[in-house]
């Protein structure tokens, strides 16, 4: 969706015209496109304003990570300290978000604390980074 904000009021036969460019991965851009993959929230406390609402007022919603900055297509492990592997995800789409629903990959809750992440991104290379 786009907006258009003017200050000109709009008058019958006014035309706009304007273009965009395709999302492209380069690999030759690679690292900066490794090093601008990032978590939110982080650090992930009680509650995001990223998770989705409850079913009333009173509950909340699912757990919500969100690794952003992602290529299309990617495999996201999550480990933790002592690099036991938490759950894999798998991102093979257009958009530049991957979901998490902070569960292992066995549908157990976490523990709180530091986990690390592991981004291979196919023809980009890997990033190792902590999450909260």
């Amino acid at each position: 969706m786009y907006a258009a904000k003017t200050t000109k009021p709009f008058v019958k036969g006014d035309q706009y015209t304007f273009t965009t460019k395709a999302v492209k991965y380069d690999p030759a851009n690679r690292d900066s496109i490794l090093n601008r993959i990032y978590v939110v929230p982080n650090p992930y406390v009680a509650y995001s304003l990223t998770e989705s609402p409850g079913t009333t007022s009173a509950r909340r919603g699912e757990n919500d990570l969100q690794f952003r900055n992602l290529p299309p297509k990617c495999t996201i492990r999550v480990y933790t300290m002592v690099g036991e592997l938490v759950t894999t995800i798998q991102k093979d789409d257009n958009t530049s978000v991957a979901r998490w629903n902070i569960l292992s990959s066995e549908g157990q809750r976490l523990a709180y604390g530091i986990y690390l992440y592991h981004v291979d991104a196919p023809g980009l290379g890997e990033k190792i980074d902590v999450s909260l």
